[in-house]
């Protein structure tokens, strides 16, 4: 759980953590955890996916119930209390989002005027550095999205970094987001340079035009719609027959804590556009319009398939 961008597990931790919720769901009987024992013991593979699963439990949501030989369990739990357990599951962002310079909590949208004259629009959940200085101005997001309208300056190029991502404006207002698999740039105004910093490739790009940066490198740049990519400015968030994982990582940004989608549920798809200013509300749109069930735990929310 090393990747703290992502909503996803490991396929036997997921198949794990899936046993588990429901053993606790109240609707176990005795042969589901004699199941689940049996499945842990087959394999030291699946041993070690259910000790990361129960360790995940134990951390976020209730404690595991007493069961014969839960030893591990117990260990894993105590382990888990600490601080450094809560980012070895990846709960609560990237370190680094805890000390910049500005930071939204959930559910917050703030407006934020800079020293130059510029302005930004930060997404809830979102945290970034802000470095002025007489050569260039400079803004690192850590974590979340942002709008910017920059303010003309010819001596001091104004540039957004986000992982390995630079997007460097050329007079104009943008868009940059750490989402759930990507890097990218969105140009709601005018134009912006992109570079990945990894391999120096650079795409310029005109407005209503966004580029990413994925696994394999910086992609060309393509079309999109901003009225609707940029909804969370106005209190919305609109999907268009998005990926059930991706529309996790957006609503987590309102809810707080981490959201995992677990198994076929993964593969759904959704559309629709969604009020941000009720964050129950918006998990209850989703297992109203898709067959899911939600369950809710401090700091972690689990999505599966509602028939088992």
């Amino acid at each position: 759980m090393t990747d703290d961008a992502k909503n996803t597990l490991d396929a036997l931790t997921e198949a794990a953590l899936e046993r588990i919720v429901h053993l606790h769901s109240g609707s176990a009987v005795a042969q589901d955890w004699e199941a689940y024992e049996d499945w842990k013991a087959s394999s030291a593979e699946r041993r070690a996916a259910a000790e990361r699963a129960e360790l995940l439990w134990a951390r976020l949501g209730p404690a595991l119930k007493p069961r014969p030989g839960g030893g591990t369990v117990a260990i894993f739990a105590a382990l888990a209390i600490g601080l450094g357990g809560a980012f070895a599951v990846g709960a609560f962002g990237p370190p680094g989002a805890f000390f910049a310079d500005e930071r939204t909590s959930v559910g917050e949208r703030r407006t934020i005027s800079l020293a130059d004259g510029s302005t930004v629009e930060a997404d809830a959940s979102t945290s970034f550095d802000v470095d002025l200085t007489p050569g260039e101005r400079r803004l690192k997001l850590y974590s979340g999205r942002l709008h910017v309208t920059v303010s003309p300056d010819a001596a001091r190029p104004f540039i957004v970094a986000a992982g390995n991502l630079e997007a460097r404006a050329l007079g104009t207002a943008f868009a940059v987001e750490q989402a759930y698999d990507a890097t990218s740039v969105l140009v709601t105004e005018r134009r912006v340079r992109a570079s990945d910093v990894r391999t120096g490739d650079q795409t310029e790009l005109s407005e209503g035009e966004e580029a990413e940066i994925r696994d394999g490198g910086l992609l060309a740049p393509r079309a999109v719609d901003v009225r609707a990519a940029t909804a969370w400015r106005r209190g919305l968030l609109v999907f268009d027959d998005q990926p059930l994982e991706q529309v996790a990582h957006e609503v987590s940004r309102y809810v707080g804590g981490r959201i995992i989608v677990l198994g076929d549920a993964g593969r759904l798809r959704l559309t629709g556009a969604f009020p941000t200013n009720d964050a129950p509300a918006l998990l209850d749109a989703i297992a109203a319009a898709l067959p899911v069930h939600v369950t809710r735990l401090p700091f972690l929310t689990i999505v599966r398939t509602a028939a088992r």
